[in-house]
């Protein structure tokens, strides 16, 4: 799973599952830009990988921003080989606690920044030889959980979006899939699982619920991403690989 000079867009590029994946495409060859709205992270990520990675400093529920970051990769590179969506917005809300303004920036976010990158990468991604996108679902799109009402719903509709786009690019060779993680320590899921003030209680309850009995690790994610954008994988499109430690075979 070879990238050499493939043009790779990472969006939430600048902690977690995103930059785990910036920094392993990096090192199989792509020249990968990392889009994110957090511009601190981003450019200290830029400059920790040494000229081999560039940041982008977008906001991907903005049409405009999205417009203009897909024009500034057509400008310097003319293709993209493989986009990741991968920006997120996690919320750990019941429907009660859940505000309008709540909802509306988890679904602007999981669902419409993916909306938005896709749209504006496509033409781009015509121009590769082997065009790719991976989404960053989740297993709380295939199975529900208390608390986490919003959160669950947009990561159903991203598994949705996957299936439906992968059908409508399929003509252009485009391939379009998801990896769906559990519990993954990233900083998202660490303010999460902090929320109670007993981040290591918390751990260990969910842990105790994993076949493979453990967390999963950024790395983990990346690599299944990278299969599924590498030739690896040529002819899978349409659907998502879960990356769960087996807990939703239970």
């Amino acid at each position: 799973m070879q990238f050499q000079n493939d043009i790779v867009l990472i969006t939430g590029g600048a902690s977690g599952i995103g930059e785990a994946t910036a920094q392993l495409f990096v090192e199989r060859g792509a020249r990968v830009i990392v889009a994110d709205l957090d511009g601190q992270r981003g450019r200290e990520l830029q400059k920790k990988m040494g000229g081999k990675l560039e940041f982008y400093q977008v906001d991907v529920t903005n049409e405009e921003q999205v417009q203009r970051l897909f024009a500034y990769v057509e400008e310097k590179y003319g293709v993209l080989d493989i986009l990741h969506n991968n920006a997120a917005y996690s919320l750990s809300k019941t429907l009660w606690d859940t505000t309008v303004e709540d909802w509306d920036k988890v679904m602007c976010v999981n669902l419409k920044g993916y909306f938005l990158c896709a749209k504006y990468a496509l033409e781009l991604l015509k121009k590769s030889r082997h065009g790719a996108i991976v989404c960053t679902a989740s297993e709380l799109g295939v199975v529900g959980c208390v608390e986490s009402l919003a959160y669950n719903t947009s990561k159903g509709g991203v598994l949705q979006f996957v299936k439906s786009l992968a059908l409508e690019l399929a003509p252009y060779q485009i391939r379009v899939n998801a990896v769906c993680p559990s519990g993954t320590v990233t900083p998202a899921f660490i303010r999460d699982m902090s929320r109670t003030g007993n981040y290591e209680k918390e751990c260990e309850e969910l842990v105790a619920t994993y076949p493979l009995g453990r967390l999963g690790q950024p790395e983990d994610i990346a690599k299944a991403v990278a299969f599924l954008a590498s030739e690896e994988s040529s002819f899978v499109t349409g659907t998502h690989l879960m990356v769960d430690g087996g807990f939703v075979a239970q």
